[in-house]
């Protein structure tokens, strides 16, 4: 069984690295383990602690280098150019769709030409040089159709090419049209707000930003997007973890914060933002690839400044080699900063690491809080534009077996010959000439990367809408994956304390039952109890997770489900300070002796408080099945807390109530019903 269970994991880990199915990266991976054997890799990455020499080992260990640089010297430039050809064509249709009144999908050929369209400086004089003003004028005119007077004056003011006389005369006739509706309606775009002033969210026509709502109680010192509420304690067993620094009740929002990185999932490059995740109506592309779409000329640009300049070349090359998301999220990491800065991150890393050896050759009783703490106050100082909140998250280096980690390094050596190809490096030397020590250090990083997003990683999702209802028939799309060095700091339970949603890439941790000051503030990133039982939990989470669950859900063995339908909730004694859980005996015996404080005590009043509980969550339920997300949270939120005050989980209703909260928090953030086009 332990050996099962150990392949398991080593199957689970490789999935963070590359795709067993898709791409040709995991059969590069067994390829070369195969010609240098597992043995020989075994022995030699025994002998490696650092992720430095594990990956200079890669490029000079002669075992191990010709095999790995006969592949990789073959890794050539790949991604989705321009073409003139097909924008024009796509414009086309668009103006006979436009001509028919079907806006929508003209609306979806004109914004095909906007993508596919060259720069107006492109040697492909298909239309003149014009196939991009041309594109963004027809949909210009298609959104003034559909009354979104915002959009069509962005597409408008992009228009900086000198047009013929009469696409000049349209040009100045719509942006006159669009400034005056515009300051008519001072917005044309939808307004959805919530009837609380604290939790509002703006929703432009579902597909720009949504402004977020506020932390209750004030912002964290030292950890940005976490409140005050929460405190992050460190313990041997569960690491560093957040816990309730104050009582913290049902509804408040503990967390809100923008991902250190983050990466769309290559399946949504056409129907949302590469850069912030929010649904495109009518996007702007990259000025060199068609890969890629942006919502607006904001996000592009800050995206081409930084990573995309790198990535916008070999996209479909690392979408072609199967390699995870989490792996597209290591290179972002590294793409965002730049080269100069990830020689100062890993410099300082192991600087770090040096002051705590210092520590323990001086000091050997120092504590594992400690060399925390120093590492933490290290990674404070150096360079402000480097987010370095990050590598202070477990890699758990110590439990990775030599294979894993030579396929690790394998991926970093890929995605450091990808960054050569785009000249990420300031040097001309390719790493099979030298190795410099620039490119040591960026690979470093990637490995580093590698280790630590496979532990501490978030995926971004999205609500869809059913056609009829708001919640029934709903379903939770993953849009893509991100680092929150904050909220990474909760733990996993399979009974969690919060619910999690995004909005756009940031991510909201909102409380769905209370604690007191102490207790541990957990999320959920694995099986719930509800729906798992504890085996398939516990092998769950040691697989992917490397950790056995020691929540009370797993401990106690709760029942999923449909083993909850006629079991009764333990409940509280009611005599003071007394932490006692009663189970009620059949029939009717009220008067029950506490096993914990030996009192008698009389549960008709607890009994009759749990039946109200009940009732508040069926008007609850109803409200929500009304489409009434507010008025259902105002109820279910009262009642859960009565709850907790009388009884204790498991209980079926109380759990179908909490569901439902969540819901209905999510609805706030990350939404979207589909179009009908006919």
């Amino acid at each position: 069984m332990e050996e099962s269970d150990n392949s398991y994991r080593e199957l689970c880990s490789l999935e963070t690295v590359c795709s067993r199915k898709k791409g040709f990266f995991h059969d590069f991976i067994e390829s070369v383990i195969k010609d240098i054997g597992k043995a020989v890799i075994v022995k030699i990455f025994n002998k490696l602690s650092e992720d430095d020499d594990r990956i200079r080992c890669i490029f000079t260990e002669p075992k191990i280098k010709n095999v790995v640089l006969e592949t990789l010297n073959r890794v050539k430039c790949l991604y989705r150019d321009k073409d003139a050809l097909i924008s024009k064509a796509k414009r086309q249709e668009g103006f006979h769709l436009a001509s028919c009144k079907d806006n929508e999908r003209a609306l979806l050929c004109f914004s095909q030409a906007v993508l596919r369209a060259p720069i107006e400086d492109s040697s492909d004089k298909l239309d003149k040089g014009l196939d991009l003003p041309l594109a963004l004028l027809g949909r210009a005119e298609v959104l003034m159709d559909l009354g979104e007077y915002e959009f069509a004056l962005d597409d408008l003011e992009s228009i900086n090419h000198h047009l013929p006389a009469d696409k000049m005369i349209k040009r100045k006739e719509s942006l006159e049209k669009c400034h005056h509706f515009i300051s008519q309606s001072k917005s044309s775009l939808e307004l959805y707000k919530t009837s609380n002033d604290d939790e509002k969210v703006k929703f432009q026509n579902n597909y720009r930003e949504l402004t977020l709502p506020n932390l209750t109680g004030d912002i964290h010192t030292s950890m940005p997007g976490l409140s005050k509420l929460v405190m992050i304690n460190d313990t041997p067993s569960a690491g560093k973890h957040a816990v309730a620094a104050n009582n913290i009740q049902i509804g408040d929002i503990v967390a809100c914060e923008a991902p250190l990185a983050s990466c769309l999932l290559p399946e949504y490059y056409g129907t949302h933002c590469h850069h912030c995740f929010v649904r495109l109506r009518a996007p702007v592309g990259c000025p060199k690839c068609s890969s890629v779409a942006f919502c607006r000329r904001k996000c592009r640009d800050e995206a081409v400044a930084t990573y995309h300049k790198y990535e916008c070349k070999i996209i479909a090359l690392l979408i072609g080699s199967g390699m995870s998301i989490l792996s597209m999220l290591a290179l972002r990491m590294v793409t965002q900063i730049g080269s100069k800065a990830c020689v100062e991150l890993r410099d300082d890393l192991k600087q770090s690491n040096k002051i705590i050896e210092t520590a323990v050759n001086t000091e050997k009783k120092i504590s594992k809080s400690s060399r925390r703490r120093l590492r933490k106050k290290k990674l404070k100082e150096g360079c402000v534009q480097i987010d370095k909140r990050a590598y202070d998250l477990v890699t758990l280096s110590e439990k990775r077996t030599p294979v894993d980690f030579f396929e690790r390094s394998l991926m970093a050596a890929f995605l450091l010959k990808c960054l050569e190809l785009v000249n990420f490096f300031d040097t001309s030397s390719v790493v099979t000439d030298a190795l410099l020590e620039e490119k040591i250090a960026v690979g470093s990083i990637l490995l580093r990367n590698l280790q630590l997003l496979q532990f501490n990683a978030h995926e971004i999702f999205e609500t869809q809408h059913g056609n009829d209802h708001r919640f029934r028939g709903s379903k939770t799309v993953y849009l893509g994956i991100a680092i929150y060095p904050s909220a990474s700091r909760f733990n996993h339970d399979c009974y969690p304390a919060v619910t999690r949603y995004f909005a756009g890439r940031n991510i909201i941790l909102r409380a769905t039952r209370p604690l007191k000051p102490g207790e541990v503030v957990a999320e959920n990133y694995g099986p719930i109890f509800t729906k798992r039982n504890l085996k398939v939990r516990q092998r769950c989470l040691e697989g992917r997770y490397w950790f056995r669950c020691a929540c009370r859900a797993c401990t106690e063995d709760w029942p999923n489900f449909d083993d909850l339908i006629n079991k009764q909730p333990r409940i509280k004694c009611t005599t003071e300070r007394c932490n006692g859980l009663l189970v009620l005996p059949q029939p009717t015996n009220y008067i029950i002796k506490c096993s914990s404080c030996k009192n008698k005590v009389n549960l008709n009043r607890r009994l009759a408080d749990l039946k109200k509980c009940e009732e508040d969550y069926s008007r609850g339920l109803a409200s929500v099945e009304a489409e009434k997300p507010l008025e259902a949270m105002e109820i279910l939120i009262n009642a859960l807390e009565n709850f907790h005050k009388v009884a204790a989980p498991p209980h079926r209703p109380t759990h179908l109530a909490e569901i439902a909260l969540a819901s209905c928090m999510a609805s706030s953030g990350n939404v979207w019903k589909p179009l009908m086009i006919n």
